[in-house]
This record gives C-alpha cells, sequence and structure tokens, in this order.
C-alpha cells in the first residue's frame, strides 16, 4: 500500500510540474525497476496508482466544468454516459502502468540473472 501510494505521489506531483502525460508509464517502470519485489507487486502497483490518479483527474474535470467534452465523446463513440469514458480512461491509464510496472520487473530480472551466470 505504501508503494502504491509513493508511485500516486510522485506521478501526481511529475503530471502538475511538467507538460508530460507519460509519467504513468515511468513511474511504475521506475518503481519496477528498483523495488519490484515480484512481477505481481510491480505491476499491481503501478496499475492501481495510475488508475487511482487518472481517475480522480477525469472526475474532478467532469465535476468542475468539462462535461461538456465528455458527454460530446461518449456520443462521437456511442457509449452514451460520459461516466464510461471516464472509466475507459482509468482503465486504459492502469494497463498502460501496470504493463510498464511489469516491463520494470522484466528488466530487473534479466539484469540480475545475467550478474549471477557471470
Amino acid at each position: 500500500m505504501i508503494s502504491v501510494a509513493a508511485c500516486f505521489v510522485a506521478m501526481a506531483a511529475l503530471h502538475l510540474l511538467t507538460p508530460f502525460w507519460w509519467w504513468v508509464m515511468a513511474v511504475p517502470f521506475v518503481f519496477g525497476l528498483a523495488a519490484g519485489r515480484s512481477v505481481w507487486r510491480a505491476a499491481r502497483t503501478g496499475a492501481a496508482a495510475a488508475g487511482a490518479l487518472w481517475l480522480g483527474a477525469a472526475v474532478y474535470s467532469q465535476l468542475t466544468g468539462s462535461a461538456l467534452i465528455a458527454r460530446r465523446m461518449a456520443a462521437l463513440l456511442g457509449l452514451g454516459s460520459p461516466w464510461l469514458i471516464i472509466a475507459a480512461t482509468a482503465l486504459a491509464a492502469a494497463a498502460a502502468a501496470g504493463v510498464s510496472g511489469l516491463a520494470g520487473f522484466a528488466l530487473r530480472a534479466l539484469f540480475m540473472s545475467r550478474r549471477r551466470n557471470r
């Protein structure tokens, strides 16, 4: 739980301080590379932190004035409800961050196995 909170705070701070969206993949990758103890934990931590961050940001935007955009995107995609767009946004962020955390852990495992084989 602490690792999810740390990733969440790091992603939120970097999203607020920089204009880049890809922190959702960079932070979980670094976590998986540096501190991931298992494949499941690395993927779960990134997915939970990014999903929660983007869900919160999308709900905040929906409630503070971006409802028109979400409603139009839902109509364009034939979904009917803007809340489905919000859910899809959170799921997309969670999937991207989960795969990124998994990739970081896999790279760490690759380096560790090469070091042991020497």
